[in-house]
């Protein structure tokens, strides 16, 4: 059990102002594996190649991970990960469409079009704060690759402001059925967003000629089983991945820029690969695959500042890792500060390192875990890295960027993490 535990309520309050540092703590105390209380409730925290790869592979055995996102589930509905392990493997040939090879070059052209919409209406000189920016733009590009492009005439900004309760609630320690201010606000914008869905969704219906999109896609998918889905079920899962879509991409996004802007040297790199590769011309899919340091730095930023820093499950059967025995009852979390830090696998861990990978460090595919792993690893990793990709090729092939904010931190408990309120100096090149 990690040290400072609170009489009756544990590692709560910890866990909930800094669970960073708490994770950290226990890493330094006990090494890979630990132990922490939240008001009761017995967590036993993992991490490193080795016990995350149990953790992935004993999901859906020993390991649920329904039980532990009904905060999720709440939100959005119970489908895909969130649904029982049947519905997810009836449902997961849905994932495997969207994300498709085939379909990934409209989504690059989508993404391209709307972060060069959105650079050209910067100005020349002057300053941006990151964090917001990244989540309104990630926004726009989420709904353009998903809704097609007239999302404006569809999805307004009441719309997205809705998904700001649904951020809001997520909580992993109070159950989300109290009539708390949180989840009241959270089922009346889960109700307005689900009725804009389905609005959506019986356009297309009523013209299957007319539209080209994710959506219309969906209507002619069938699931494992032979069967369509119906539309409460297409509803909840659009409803996910727009919110998946835009939430996960937008922290790391932002702190790639932030890196940059702190690290000229590092933005002259990436500048001069996108200039060699890409120039005046348009970003695809095969410009994209040449831009291989800027994606080894996006992978750092996933393994420094993962949108999703923990994951979790609850135990069923009682489970070894290594010499330990976590009993059914307890959960069991892998937390990107104890993977992504030990000193076996990453040298000077908290420095921003993109050449980590050609030097060998973290070869596992189990070590970085940002994007999770096994059989319930993101199906989008693709489509965010792509994103990312896009969004910081044309923001730094435009501008120099000089950071105006000395301190920034990890802000956790809105959805995914993201940095905190941080500004940048741009000023428009040439």
């Amino acid at each position: 059990m990690v040290s400072g535990r609170w009489p009756v309520l544990g590692h709560l309050v910890p866990f909930l102002r800094n669970r960073d540092a708490l994770m950290r703590r226990g890493a330094v105390e006990h090494g890979k594996v630990f132990a922490i209380d939240l008001a009761g409730q017995k967590v036993a925290v993992v991490g490193g190649a080795e016990y995350n790869r149990r953790f992935y592979t004993a999901t859906d055995k020993e390991l649920n991970i329904e039980k532990m996102y009904t905060a999720i589930a709440a939100a959005i509905g119970e489908v895909l990960f969130l649904a029982s392990h049947e519905t997810y493997i009836n449902q997961r040939p849905l994932l495997t469409a969207y994300f498709s090879r085939e379909r990934m070059p409209a989504y690059i052209e989508a993404m391209d079009l709307e972060t060069r919409r959105w650079v050209t209406g910067l100005p020349t000189a002057g300053t941006l704060e990151v964090s917001d920016a990244m989540l309104a733009l990630a926004q726009q590009v989420a709904a353009h690759a998903f809704v097609g492009p007239r999302f404006r005439e569809e999805l307004d900004d009441a719309f997205w402001k809705d998904y700001e309760h649904i951020a809001r609630s997520i909580d992993l320690v109070l159950p989300p059925s109290w009539p708390l201010p949180k989840f009241i606000r959270r089922d009346q914008a889960r109700k307005r967003i689900r009725a804009v869905i389905s609005r959506v969704i019986q356009r297309r219906r009523s013209n299957p000629g007319g539209y080209n999109d994710l959506i219309a896609h969906t209507l002619q998918l069938k699931q494992k089983d032979g069967t369509a889905m119906g539309d409460d079920v297409i509803v909840s899962v659009l409803m996910g991945l727009l919110f998946a879509g835009h939430e996960t991409t937008a922290g790391q996004a932002a702190w790639l820029l932030i890196t940059l802007a702190r690290e000229p040297s590092l933005q002259h790199q990436v500048r001069r690969e996108i200039n060699e590769h890409v120039g005046a011309g348009p970003l695809t899919a095969d410009t994209l695959r040449k831009l291989k340091y800027l994606y080894m730095a996006i992978d750092e930023v996933t393994r420094l500042y993962p949108s999703a820093d923990m994951q979790a499950r609850y135990v069923e059967r009682a489970i070894e890792f290594g010499p330990y025995i976590v009993p059914a009852g307890w959960q069991v979390f892998v937390n990107a500060s104890v993977s992504h830090h030990l000193p076996g696998e990453f040298t000077d861990s908290l420095r921003f390192d993109p050449t980590r990978i050609e030097r060998g460090e973290g070869k596992s595919p189990w070590s970085n875990i940002g994007f999770g792993g096994g059989v319930h690893k993101c199906t989008g990793m693709n489509f965010a890295r792509h994103e990312m990709a896009v969004i910081v090729a044309r923001v730094v092939q435009g501008f120099d960027l000089a950071s105006a904010t000395p301190d920034t931190r990890v802000i956790t408990g809105l959805g995914a993490n993201r940095p905190s309120a941080t500004h940048l100096h741009l000023r428009r090149r040439g």
